[in-house]
């Protein structure tokens, strides 16, 4: 199923209503990760945590999104990519809302693991709709589009946390935030409900899903994939948990100069994700698939090194200049590993975007709290100089064992 019957009231074909579903769906997600960034210098300030000790409050999120998304994926297989989604947002929408009664890092930091895990279908779900709805000529941008979701999130999610933040106080903003959940969470039933292709997305038979985990866990382009991956999301979760804390606290932005420098890099990488997005799948009609991706993957490399630089400059215009195009060359990986379960597994895309988001999520676990200790021992040039090998690794990584043809190719050979 490419989805090329039209919608009826709009001239698109029905698989951009998907596409579109998705891409919002992540935006909502993601702006239930963005808005503690935002709600954390004051957090810390009321209750006298450290930087250190809310770098453990981030990583809970992605301890608990880390723990479930494999089992998630299988889920997904099984009941389908809109009933995992709905429950979904129902729960992680009002976990949101209880972020403001703990009053401890264990506590606190448990709520968020929680929250974690009921996130954690996501992406598999995504995943396997776009396998349903999509040709492969248009794995990277549609893959982009819809993963950008997480981008646009920080755009929306830092100005209007900021605002609620000046108006109403650091608490309510997870009231706004998960209120918007569940609304969309309404959404989401009603525009997936009409078809019939995803009321029995979850009848699959035996044959589509015949590539076992164990041959998964043993292809190297798959390990290329995941070290990709778990890479751009070091790159990105620093941003998402301190850029607000390093543009306040070290460099003295006013709350309001904060909220628009910390968006405009995702801006950057909402743009940057689409155009190499739609990029890859033009050149890689006419060149090979795989090296497109590896080319690409240049920029990815210079996208750290362009961060660490950021220590230099000392006008607000600077900064965020170049924390944006850092972040929009880190984009160039992003329609990458997006697309890459799609590229090597599409029939079983659920379960390996799930092995993927497990890998790729412990950055997630391990770079808040790493680039805590970092900032306060060695400051944040350490910080940045860390994220800059990081994306180094998993660019050379990609290089030397990545590739985007079916998996089926590679273990007949």
């Amino acid at each position: 199923m490419t989805g090329g019957r039209a919608s009826g009231w709009v001239p698109w074909p029905r698989r951009v209503d998907i596409a579109l579903l998705c891409f919002f769906t992540l935006l909502v997600a993601y702006c239930d990760r963005v808005n503690l960034a935002v709600a954390a210098p004051d957090m810390m300030r009321e209750f006298q945590w450290s930087t250190a000790q809310m770098g453990w409050v981030f990583s809970g999120f992605f301890a608990g999104y880390t723990l479930f998304i494999l089992p998630a994926g299988l889920v997904v297989e099984r009941y389908g990519a809109r009933r995992v989604l709905g429950y979904g947002l129902i729960g992680w929408s009002a976990l949101t809302a209880l972020v403001t009664s703990p009053r401890t890092i264990p506590v606190l930091t448990s709520t968020r693991v929680l929250l974690g895990a009921s996130e954690s279908g996501t992406f598999p779900a995504i995943n396997s709709l776009l396998a349903r709805w999509f040709p492969k000529e248009e794995y990277a941008r549609a893959a982009g589009f819809c993963w950008a979701g997480g981008y646009a999130a920080s755009i929306v999610a830092f100005p209007l946390a900021g605002a609620i933040l000046h108006l109403w106080g650091w608490r309510a903003i997870f009231w706004a935030f998960g209120g918007l959940g569940l609304i969309w969470s309404m959404v989401w039933v009603k525009g997936t409900a009409k078809d019939g292709e995803f009321r029995n997305e979850g009848r699959r038979t035996a044959e589509e899903l015949s590539i076992p985990l164990r041959v998964l866990l043993s292809s190297r382009p798959v390990w290329a994939l995941l070290v990709l991956h778990w890479s751009s999301n070091w790159f990105s979760y620093v941003l998402i948990s301190w850029l607000p804390t390093y543009l306040e606290v070290a460099r003295h932005f006013s709350i309001g100069s904060t909220v628009i420098g910390s968006a405009m890099p995702f801006l950057a990488a909402w743009l940057g994700t689409n155009v190499f997005g739609f990029a890859i799948d033009r050149l890689s009609l006419r060149f090979s698939r795989t090296n497109v991706r590896k080319s690409m993957l240049l920029l990815f490399a210079l996208s750290g090194f362009t961060l660490a630089g950021v220590g230099l400059l000392t006008s607000y215009a600077g900064i965020v200049g170049l924390l944006s195009l850092a972040t929009a060359f880190m984009t160039a990986a992003t329609p990458i590993y997006a697309s890459g379960s799609l590229d090597l597994a599409p029939n079983s895309s659920a379960r390996l975007v799930g092995i993927q988001s497990t890998v790729a999520n412990t950055a997630g676990i391990v770079a808040p709290v790493v680039s805590g200790y970092l900032a306060r021992n060695g400051g944040w040039g350490a910080v940045f100089t860390v994220t800059a090998l990081v994306c180094l690794l998993g660019a050379v990584t990609y290089a030397c064992i990545g590739r985007a043809e079916p998996l089926q190719v590679a273990v007949a050979a």
